[in-house]
């Protein structure tokens, strides 16, 4: 940053919204000033205005000619209104792109950054079609309803919980996370008391727990197909392989491409990041070093396209490519002239195999190119009371927490089947979403399954291509069919599952194993299932599941590889 720079400042803007609510805004003008006024940037955020990261940005941009634009949402620090999360952010943000497209000081282009929330207030504006948003930069974004956020494919997650918390008063509660005893929060029975049991009643808790299936409540901000072919705007989208928005992410990346009319005009960038590290990338994941490589500049990345998107500057991403991803495992990056996922790769099955003894990493599961002549099965006994825990602290929000990526002491268990194929001959890397598509049963209703996909080391490592949230690879049983209406199991019958794990980038090395694991627990991520008909929300009796996993001609499980042919 340039030493002595101070950019002009308007605090605390009170800017009214259709319905009479006052949201309160800061704006960050360059030194000069113009007759015409500046393209400016605008980030809505429900963390406040003033974060360091936000002032940080606000200053760089100011530097460059830019207006910046920091605004706390509805019911959010110096804003008006009540804070009811996602579903105020469409006319909010249309009200404020065309309050601010009115001033002296912006010259009517406007574009968005910002990432999680703040990544999914831009769609929600862009849902609008304000006349004067020329372009959005949604990083990490949130926002694929029930298959994401705030259920995962049937699946409560109560990382949600401690998100209303950290939200929960008027201000962002950073500081008081620490005191909470979040182990017996996260054991708390009923679900729908656990805001409760955290000292914090959370209207929003309670109101997502009475819609465990899509439905009209859920139909109000589920983004459609008809919703995306009206969004015509280049977009910049940045996500990361450990990127717990992942999935919400990739989901709006892809309908753009298939729907939109700028697909032409769609961009993407994934590192080998964490959700905090699609905004200040990490080089280090646990153990694991991607090298300075996986380091890039954030800022000069988002004046490039803002330059373009804004100014009409082509100069700095001339030479962009549709595509830029991170190869994890050789830590190189990619470019493609294609959308990804890369159309230059090949599906591979694998398939399940064992003799009955598949528990644990020690366990006989193998991952084999040909169907087991064999008929066999797995089991193993999920018991509610006794979850898999996915964490190394209690507090996910904390500043020390550290995500899970060596998975070698936790697939001791005897309640995960494991299967690995033989050390690889050759290198061998994979790009895109693998598929389990398995048959099973269980002795409850209903039970959970979670699919993990690892690279197993020759010291004995698990690498997990993704962080602990496992992503799109889960799926409540009852859900298995549908979103919107939920059946039971009939108990130990078979059935057949298909689950798609998230995108991802790797190349595992000769001597290395590719292995995946079954289990009915990722918690406290994910909210228990009780292995009963009882409802979500309710539910305080559990029974233990024994949950089998088939395997042979008649059931032929299998892991279903997009492996790249062109590396």
């Amino acid at each position: 940053m340039k030493k002595g720079f101070y950019p002009r400042t308007l605090w605390d803007i009170q800017v009214p919204m259709r319905d009479g609510i006052n949201l309160s805004l800061d704006i960050y003008l360059p030194s000069r000033i113009s007759e015409t006024g500046y393209p400016t940037i605008l980030l809505r955020t429900p963390y406040d205005n003033t974060y360091p990261y936000h002032i940080d940005m606000a200053k760089y941009f100011a530097l460059h000619e830019y207006a910046y634009v920091v605004q706390d949402v509805r019911g959010r620090c110096d804003s008006e209104g009540e804070w009811e999360p996602y579903m105020n952010e469409e006319c909010d943000g249309f009200d404020t792109i065309e309050w601010i497209a009115s001033q002296p000081w912006c010259n009517g282009k406007i574009g968005m950054m910002g990432g999680s929330y703040k990544g999914y207030v831009q769609w929600a504006a862009a849902r609008e079609k304000p006349p004067h948003l020329k372009t959005i930069v949604p990083t990490a974004a949130a926002g694929n309803f029930m298959q994401e956020t705030p259920y995962v494919n049937g699946i409560p997650g109560l990382w949600y919980l401690a998100w209303l918390h950290l939200v929960g008063g008027k201000t962002a509660q950073w500081n008081i996370s620490s005191v909470v005893n979040w182990k017996e929060v996260y054991y708390h029975l009923p679900l729908l008391t656990m805001d409760e049991r955290l000292g914090r009643l959370s209207k929003n808790w309670k109101e997502i727990l009475k819609h465990p299936s899509i439905d009209d409540y859920w139909r109000t901000v589920i983004f459609t197909i008809e919703d995306f072919k009206k969004i015509n705007l280049p977009v910049l989208h940045i996500t990361g392989w450990y990127d717990g928005d992942q999935l919400g992410a990739l989901f709006f990346y892809n309908q753009m491409v298939k729907h939109s009319p700028a697909a032409h005009s769609q961009y993407i960038l994934i590192g080998p990041w964490t959700h905090a590290g699609t905004r200040t990338p990490n080089q280090t994941i646990g153990d694991i070093d991607f090298s300075t490589k996986s380091i890039i500049n954030i800022k000069k990345l988002h004046l490039a396209w803002f330059d373009y998107a804004l100014k009409g500057d082509r100069s700095a991403i001339s030479k962009w490519k549709k595509s830029k991803y991170f190869i994890m495992g050789r830590n190189v990056w990619k470019k493609e002239d294609s959308f990804w996922p890369p159309k230059s790769t090949n599906l591979q099955s694998y398939y399940l195999s064992s003799i009955g003894t598949a528990n644990t990493k020690d366990g006989t599961g193998k991952l084999t190119v040909d169907i087991p002549k064999t008929e066999n099965f797995d089991k193993y006994l999920y018991d509610p009371t006794n979850p898999i825990i996915i964490i190394t602290d209690w507090d996910i929000y904390s500043q020390d927490f550290k995500d899970l990526v060596d998975y070698q002491d936790l697939l001791k268990r005897e309640d995960i089947l494991v299967y690995k194929t033989d050390p690889l001959e050759g290198n061998m890397t994979i790009a895109g979403n693998p598929i389990l598509e398995f048959y099973a049963s269980s002795s409850c209703f209903d039970t959970d399954w979670f699919i993990s996909l690892t690279d197993v080391h020759p010291d004995g490592k698990c690498i997990s291509l993704r962080t602990g949230d496992f992503g799109k690879g889960v799926l409540r049983a009852r859900y298995r069919n549908s979103l919107e209406k939920p059946e039971f199991l009939e108990p130990n019958k078979v059935y057949k599952y298909l689950i798609e794990l998230d995108s991802m980038c790797n190349e595992f090395k000769i001597g290395h194993r590719i292995q995946i694991a079954i289990m009915s627990s990722a918690f406290p991520i994910h909210a228990r299932n009780l292995n009963t008909e009882s409802e979500i929300a309710t539910g305080i009796e559990m029974k233990i599941a024994e949950n089998k996993v088939f395997q042979g001609r008649n059931y032929p499980s299998r892991l279903i590889l997009p492996i790249k042919s062109d590396m």
